[in-house]
């Protein structure tokens, strides 16, 4: 559910630093757990999760905004939680994070105070902060905030995440795209799918499950629109796409980057639609032969549902006018950039006419990663990897050490 607020009044983060340069004292204003939804642009992002080692992730522009305008005190005690992981270059539409915040509305939903903070020194407003102009006035243009949402204090935006989609979007190209669809229908169903995912080897993890159920997924025609002039003469750069739609509860490391890397090798006609049912027989094919992973800038996390305890998303109309408009401005530069590419490419073909059918480029771009030899190698003719059981094993021995 949404609901548009009205935000030309709402307190505004300039506040925040008072005469003299006192330290900000959190302990006059109360607190409370809210709900974020946000999208950025994976390609320009080193992932979602914010790492020792790497920078330039999603959550650490999303922390260094939080501090910056003193929603937060620190990141360690705002017990965020988010809907999905998504790997470097991964992007999303509708992620969703919770977190408890500063507040401005003393009688707000689930609002608490700081057992340090005196009776005298609280706020008294009723009107809450512009969480989605303060954050968005603070991160990167590529990441934006859409809407926030007042949630109960045990709300976790990963665990209570009843479905997930996610997108997957490619040239249509020569592929065989009814193969494709009709691979994707093994898929549906609950199955375990240990042969389709990165094994996570962490310690924490040793004894989980590779069991998911899959409750839609099929690869259909997305058409430009744009570049196509005729329909009797339409050349597959000319604009159709295809996408992979996907949908359920949870999702396995690499499970969908994995999925579509052998939906790549059955639309190329290298593989049947079987090999997926094949791969699912844990009796039949009981470790994972060795295969690599489709590239993940095709790949958006698109919507979150919460069924029962679906956030009341609050949204005001000139913040989603702006987002809009970035979107837009960014899509346009991409499409520029796209017909340059077209027109080279039929540039191409006046000097060699015989080059007007290859299209091979066009597939290629969706070649899993790794993949390198020149002679196509069977699926079930591949080297395999150690069995689940076999690494869990290990692991095991390894950590009682």
């Amino acid at each position: 559910m949404v609901e548009s607020i009205n935000t030309t009044s709402s307190p505004s983060c300039i506040k925040l630093i008072g005469k003299n340069n006192r330290i900000f004292d959190f302990s006059r204003f109360p607190r409370r757990r809210i709900a974020l939804m946000f999208l950025y642009f994976g390609w320009e992002y080193n992932g979602l999760v914010e790492q020792r080692e790497i920078t330039g992730t999603v959550e650490e522009k999303m922390k260094e905004a939080l501090i910056k305008t003193k929603l937060i005190e620190s990141w360690e005690s705002c017990g965020w939680s988010r809907c999905g992981r998504t790997d470097k270059g991964v992007s999303a539409f509708k992620q969703v994070a919770s977190l408890i915040v500063r507040s401005t509305d003393v009688d707000g939903e689930g609002v608490s105070w700081s057992v340090t903070a005196s009776e005298s020194s609280r706020i008294k407003t009723t009107e809450e902060l512009n969480f989605v102009k303060m954050l968005n006035g603070t991160l990167p243009a590529n990441i934006r905030v859409i809407a926030w949402a007042p949630v109960a204090n045990d709300f976790n935006a990963r665990h209570q995440c009843i479905q997930r989609t996610y997108t997957y979007a490619f040239p249509k190209a020569n592929f065989d795209y009814e193969s494709m669809q009709k691979a994707c229908t093994f898929l549906i169903g609950e199955h375990d799918f240990r042969n389709f995912c990165r094994i996570d080897m962490s310690k924490e993890r040793i004894r989980m499950s590779y069991v998911r159920t899959i409750d839609y997924a099929n690869v259909s025609v997305i058409s430009n629109g744009l570049l196509s002039t005729s329909k009797q003469n339409i050349d597959p750069i000319d604009g159709e796409l295809l996408q992979l739609t996907i949908k359920a509860s949870g999702f396995l490391w690499h499970q969908i980057r994995c999925i579509m890397a052998l939906l790549y090798e059955i639309g190329c006609g290298n593989e049947q639609p079987e090999i997926i049912a094949e791969l699912l027989d844990i009796n039949l094919t009981p470790s994972k032969p060795v295969y690599g992973l489709a590239p993940p800038f095709p790949l958006c996390l698109f919507d979150s549902v919460y069924g029962g305890v679906e956030p009341l998303w609050k949204y005001d109309v000139d913040s989603l006018k702006s987002i809009k408009k970035h979107i837009l401005k960014t899509w346009a530069y991409y499409q520029s950039l796209s017909l340059i590419l077209h027109n080279m490419a039929n540039g191409i073909d006046v000097f060699a006419p015989e080059l007007q059918n290859d299209f091979s480029g066009l597939n290629e771009y969706l070649k899993p990663v790794g993949t390198s030899t020149k002679t196509y190698i069977p699926i079930r003719k591949r080297p395999r990897c150690d069995t689940l059981e076999l690494k869990q094993t290990r692991l095991l021995q390894k950590y009682l050490k």
